[in-house]
């Protein structure tokens, strides 16, 4: 019997350590080199020049407290000054780098902004880059930093300003909701996002992974509500969706990604069921890659998007 009892408990042990590395995986994300080196050697991939952005784009960083209390690193992008606007209005747009990753992959993002004549806002998502430390909640206390970087938009640059999101992956998961937190926003760019965490954590878990879902799945999100009290059951971007009221989205996608699956883009945008909505994708173009694959294109179909919704 006393065999048996250490036996119990030394599996028991082993399983609370596998428990306890799967949860790591979420909200302990590696991450990227946050160096200047690695930030020009991305920007190079990405089709853009370093000198140019050392020098013409006068870059101001700044840092914001979010309502948790840590630290968040920001950067503010000044607006092409050869582009005009007719209106007068400032337009903003705030980019959410995935997870992993940090304000440098926003970089090709924020050019196309700031050629089409917007304020752009880059910033470290906690957890990552140059920010804080706090355990990482994949989109749900990050939506809640969001609204912190928007509310500082809305002060810098007035309330009437239009004002905009643009996520990629756990960034997009972010942007998506977040937009249910606030209807005021001229427009939002999910692209490549996940419409349920825990669907997603399930995908990942047997096709990168090839472990059992079915069994490991609800003890390691368990595991991660424990360490971030946040519950992954109830991170649902595409249920966010459904309540942006009638805030204009775009969608975008590549049809090779095998990290979000494919399927999750006609979630998210059929979720969306009041206000302007359009859906793009990028044929052959694996996660994260949608701009990369085709970056001519993806400006355009930005271009297009916000020249309909009267943006532009």
């Amino acid at each position: 019997m006393a065999k048996a009892w250490k036996y119990l408990a030394a599996g028991a042990a082993a399983l609370f350590v596998a428990e306890w590395k799967l949860s790591d995986i979420a909200i302990k994300p590696r991450q990227q080199l946050d160096t200047k080196e690695k930030c020009a050697e991305e920007l190079k991939l990405s089709g853009i020049d370093p000198e140019d952005v050392e020098k013409n784009w006068n870059r101001q960083d700044f840092t914001l407290k979010s309502r948790y209390g840590y630290r968040l690193r920001c950067t503010l992008i000044p607006k092409n000054p050869e582009v005009r606007h007719t209106d007068g209005r400032t337009r903003v747009a705030v980019i959410v780098h995935g997870h992993g990753e940090n304000r440098c992959s926003s970089m090709k993002y924020a050019k196309v902004f700031r050629d089409l004549g917007f304020e752009t806002i880059i910033y470290d998502q906690r957890n990552h880059g140059a920010s804080d430390k706090a355990l990482t909640t994949m989109g749900r206390r990050e939506a809640d930093d969001l609204a912190t970087v928007c509310a500082w938009a809305r002060r810098r640059f007035g309330k009437s300003c239009l004002l905009g999101t643009h996520g990629e992956s756990m960034g997009a998961a972010t942007v998506m909701l977040h937009s249910a937190m606030d209807h005021n926003l001229a427009f939002v760019v999910e692209d490549c996002g996940y419409s349920s965490l825990k669907r997603q954590l399930a995908y990942v878990m047997k096709t990168r992974y090839h472990l059992p879902p079915a069994l490991l799945l609800y003890p390691s999100m368990g595991m991660a509500w424990l360490r971030t009290g946040v519950r992954f059951s109830q991170v649902e971007p595409a249920e966010a969706v459904a309540r942006s009221g009638d805030t204009p989205m775009l969608f975008i996608h590549g049809d090779a990604d095998t990290y979000v699956p494919f399927f999750m883009l006609d979630e998210n945008y059929n979720a969306k069921r009041i206000g302007a909505r359009r859906k793009v994708v990028f044929p052959g173009a694996a996660h994260a890659m949608s701009l990369l694959s085709d970056p001519e294109r993806y400006r355009n179909e930005i271009e297009a998007f916000l020249k309909d919704n009267h943006i532009l």
